[in-house]
């Protein structure tokens, strides 16, 4: 028998090419950006520090419940935005949690929600499926910690914490506004530019989780606390899906002034006063079978930037839920910014 030819050997695969943009965060402004780029015939590349997706739209599974560790719901105001939404609604992506919440004080007790209020969207497999959303057809690296941004041969080095270094002609920074400063290096920046970045500023926020199997579900899906000096929020997590064997789960949002004052401290002291606290509106808050917590150091934008994003150099534009003109530190603000950061790239020769 005459044996057979042998085997050329495999070629190695072609190495990709490089990216048209490198896009630093995988949350909504980020995977929006990107989203943007890529539909404008640039390859853009996310780099993400984590595993997750979505930004502070996150969602994790604790004693079998998935619940919303960061951002709670969402608005959409904007048409372009609406019409987003409009697309996640129709595919069960998100569906409308509540018009509004009520709001209990210990001086004033309860009050209802505000009449006529927007529609608060959540998400019923959590709010990181919006993310796993926009990332749809995406180059996402994760694990990829940016330490570095400067300028190179005409276009943009990313220097990552592993040593590596990217290249590309134009990148969009999206991390929090301080973290984003300590980024970029060597730009001159614009007269004027790089106070009014550091004129941004951040609320913290200390969250917790904690489970209930055997204790009835409120009656709210959320409620505003917004006269108590430590707790902010209290959300009944189960109220946007089915909680299956999991039974009510609550989330607790503390102040930024309690945040603040406490973001080092041991966070089962933590714990243990917000559930405290939130004792008063739920008797039996202080019994949970079990607790999580998660500290937000940027939770929320409290002096957004005016602009949408920035351009500080040719190539190089600053964005996330710190800039959106006056919705910053919301997810549709977010959007917004991501949308409005690929607008120079894609129309720069």
């Amino acid at each position: 028998m005459t044996p057979p030819p042998p085997r050329s050997p495999t070629a190695p695969p072609a190495p990709a090419p490089p990216p048209d943009v490198l896009v630093i965060g995988a949350g909504i402004a980020g995977l929006t950006a990107a989203r943007a780029l890529s539909r404008a015939g640039l390859a853009a590349l996310v780099l993400e520090k984590s595993r997750g997706l979505g930004g502070r739209a996150a969602t994790r599974t604790v004693h079998g419940a998935r619940v919303d560790h960061g951002a709670q719901f969402f608005t959409a105001r904007d048409p372009r935005f609406r019409a987003e939404v409009d697309g996640w609604l129709r595919d069960g992506v998100a569906r409308v949690w509540a018009d509004g919440f009520p709001s209990w004080s210990a001086a004033g007790g309860w009050h209802d929600a505000e009449p006529g209020a927007n529609p608060r969207y959540a998400c019923p497999d959590g709010m990181n499926a919006l993310g796993k959303r926009l990332a749809e057809g995406l180059a996402v690296t994760r694990g990829a910690r940016a330490v570095a941004v400067r300028p190179a041969d005409g276009g943009w080095e990313v220097e990552l914490e592993d040593g590596t270094r990217r290249r590309a002609p134009r990148v969009v920074v999206t991390a929090p506004v301080p973290q984003a400063l300590e980024l970029v290096r060597g730009v001159e920046w614009p007269a004027g530019m790089r106070d009014g970045l550091e004129a941004v500023t951040y609320a913290p926020c200390f969250a917790v989780m904690a489970g209930y199997p055997d204790a009835p579900a409120p009656a709210w899906p959320g409620v505003r606390l917004p006269d108590h000096p430590d707790l902010a929020w209290i959300a009944s997590d189960g109220d946007k899906r089915d909680a299956g064997g999991a039974g009510t789960v609550l989330v607790l949002h503390a102040t930024p002034t309690f945040t603040r004052r406490r973001f080092d401290d041991p966070p089962a002291a933590n714990v243990a006063d917000l559930l405290r606290a939130a004792s008063a509106v739920v008797p039996w808050a202080e019994r949970p079978a079990w607790t999580d917590h998660q500290r937000w150091r940027y939770a929320l934008a409290e002096a957004p930037h005016p602009e949408r994003a920035l351009q500080p150099a040719p190539g190089l534009v600053l964005a996330g839920d710190g800039f959106a003109g006056g919705v910053g530190g919301r997810i549709e603000g977010a959007y917004l910014s991501g949308l409005a950061a690929a607008s120079p790239l894609t129309h720069s020769d």
